[in-house]
């Protein structure tokens, strides 16, 4: 985490068309995720030659979903309907980076009951574009909407930051979509971040995934930062609030988040 400023100078720039810490404790168990700094370390190896899965990966454009799903319907509904648009997706380089399933909502003014949260990869800005214009796709709204709450949803256009610290076995997960207050951005969160990794760390919480946000996408509520950490145990996050250091900095993230509308959710990796 304290690596990130650095890290920062290697982001890709580009226009694109499409922290606070809170409160309470939930476990879930961690996977292995395709993101954070295995994804950087794809994006290096990665030719410009390659097919769209692989094309998708040597990008940091990614698209974060966070789908409320209708009565009646959860996550094993939402990955079939994933698997059926997978092959499509791939025809306009867009490939599933990490599915997670939302365990716990905490607070904010994001959707509430949030089923799934996803990141997919994108080969460029078009991707997306390419995909709903496609005639195959189409055919698949119906089952879409009768499965998703798609007014609730909130989905964002994202580049995704470097950060050194990977998820571990047996990890919480907690995951942040984070709104800054007037004249503040992202910068300003990351360096707020990077300020306070000694006092997350030392309580075993990490910075696992960064997302710098471009644009939200249809009724999605404005955001600045989306964060993924990782939790040693459900007793770091109450360790970390209650650090007389952090403590002594609420003032200065008050002063940068807009906390009320900030939400907080605890998830966990779903296998795909």
């Amino acid at each position: 985490m304290n690596h990130l400023t650095k890290k920062l100078a290697l982001r890709a720039l580009g226009a694109l068309t499409l922290g606070g810490l809170m409160l309470a404790a939930a476990a879930g168990c961690a996977g292995p995720s395709k993101g954070g700094a295995a994804a950087a370390r794809s994006s290096k190896e990665s030719g410009a030659d390659h097919g769209p899965e692989e094309a998708a990966a040597s990008t940091r454009t990614r698209l974060v979903a966070l789908l409320p799903m209708r009565e009646g319907y959860g996550p094993a509904d939402h990955d079939q309907y994933e698997t059926t648009i997978a092959p499509i997706a791939k025809d306009h380089g867009m490939a599933l980076d990490t599915a997670y399933t939302v365990t716990k909502f905490l607070k904010g003014r994001g959707p509430q009951h949030a089923s799934t949260f996803g990141v997919w990869g994108l080969s460029s800005s078009a991707s997306l574009k390419g995909v709903m214009n496609d005639a195959r796709y189409r055919e698949h709204v119906g089952t879409r909407d009768r499965i998703h709450d798609m007014p609730q949803a909130a989905m964002y256009m994202t580049i995704e930051e470097p950060v050194e610290a990977e998820a571990r076995a047996g990890d919480t997960i907690l995951a942040g979509f984070l709104v800054m207050n007037e004249g503040y951005g992202f910068d300003d969160h990351a360096k707020y971040e990077e300020n306070i990794g000694h006092i997350t760390e030392r309580h075993g919480m990490r910075l696992i995934r960064a997302f710098r946000v471009m644009k939200a996408l249809g009724e999605a509520a404005p955001v600045h930062a989306i964060n993924v950490w990782a939790l040693s145990s459900p007793k770091a996050l109450k360790g970390v609030m209650s650090d007389p250091e952090y403590v002594a900095n609420i003032e200065n993230r008050d002063r940068l988040h807009d906390m009320s509308a900030t939400t907080m959710y605890f998830v966990t990796y779903r296998a795909q």
